[in-house]
């Protein structure tokens, strides 16, 4: 964790491609052709002598910031940025954060920006930290006051129900958790952060937070509030393919068609195929079990996936 003033930068480069800009016969103006094709300036204006010049797009504004990110992993969980699980995971648990925050400051939301920060560590392994601005230029003090170790503490502590039932109760009530798969208005969605309500998940952020207070915290379908969801999920998924039956192997939920199995896993469960010993026990227990059911084909799909793009 980290926290103090410094730049936010938010870059728009277009997917990579960028902007071209065109400059304006006798004007110092430079336009590009989309906004070109919206105004009422003739295509005829563009100067033919001037090359394009490719640019990407940045808000560079100097605020209080703070970047939190989780130390350590439990065997075989992460959250890798470079897959849609992992950033769903980051990015709702920032947002879990602002609100929490919000709340314990007694400030509205939309004074606290989230972010995601992409780090490749020395030993060349891609990471995610959430970063979290405060809106007003030069900042408000408002993130640097949360980047203090007791004020994180006391506000993941908040997130969790740990120090108070106020803010956790609400999430793993019966009357929002059995109705809210993956997030809601009442719980991470607001306009604010629209572009990412399909991938929002309360849930995977709570298990972010409950990491970042214990790095020995349980990231599977036992813990309370992921009950009875995801056999409820699994079920209905493979009921609605013909030759599917549901299974349950080691505990974990899966669907087994012939001798094609394929168990839906955590979606913080790293499922590389070539690396087993990576995986953790949950998930090795499981395969086994499948393997030793006499499955020839056994394949993994996480819940996330489940829930959002079933027949992808």
């Amino acid at each position: 964790m980290w926290a103090g003033p410094e730049s936010v930068f938010v870059v728009n480069d277009n997917g990579g491609d960028g902007f071209d800009f065109y400059k304006l016969i006798g004007r110092e103006t430079w336009v590009t052709q989309g906004a070109l094709n919206q105004s009422n300036v003739p295509p005829n204006q563009i100067d033919p002598t001037v090359p394009a010049d490719r640019r990407a797009l940045a808000s560079i504004k100097q605020t209080d910031l703070l970047v939190l990110g989780i130390a350590q992993w439990p065997q075989g969980v992460f959250a890798t940025p470079l897959d849609v699980n992992g950033r769903a995971a980051l990015y709702s648990f920032g947002f879990l954060l602002r609100r929490a925050a919000a709340d314990l400051l007694d400030v509205d939301e939309r004074e606290l920006k989230v972010g995601l920060r992409v780090v490749r560590e020395a030993t060349g392994q891609v990471t995610g930290q959430v970063f979290i601005s405060d809106s007003l230029e030069n900042g408000a003090g408002y993130s640097s006051r949360l980047g203090r170790p007791a004020e994180m503490q006391n506000l993941l502590e908040y997130v969790t129900g740990v120090s108070s039932p106020d803010f956790y109760a609400h999430f793993v009530s019966p009357r929002h958790s059995n109705d809210c798969q993956t997030s809601c208005p009442d719980c991470v969605r607001d306009f604010s952060n629209l572009a990412f309500h399909n991938i929002l998940d309360w849930r995977l952020g709570l298990d972010l937070a409950r990491l970042a207070l214990d790095a020995t915290a349980p990231i599977d379908f036992n813990v309370a509030y992921w009950q009875p969801l995801a056999v409820i999920v699994s079920n209905a998924h493979f009921d609605a393919q013909p030759g599917w039956q549901n299974q349950s192997f080691a505990g974990v939920p899966a669907g087994r068609r012939s001798n094609h199995v394929q168990i839906v896993t955590h979606p913080l469960w790293i499922r590389d195929r070539n690396n087993p010993p990576s995986w953790c026990s949950a998930l090795t227990n499981a395969h086994a079990a499948a393997a030793a059911s006499g499955a020839t084909r056994i394949d993994f799909r996480t819940l996330f996936d489940v829930l959002r793009r079933p027949y992808a």
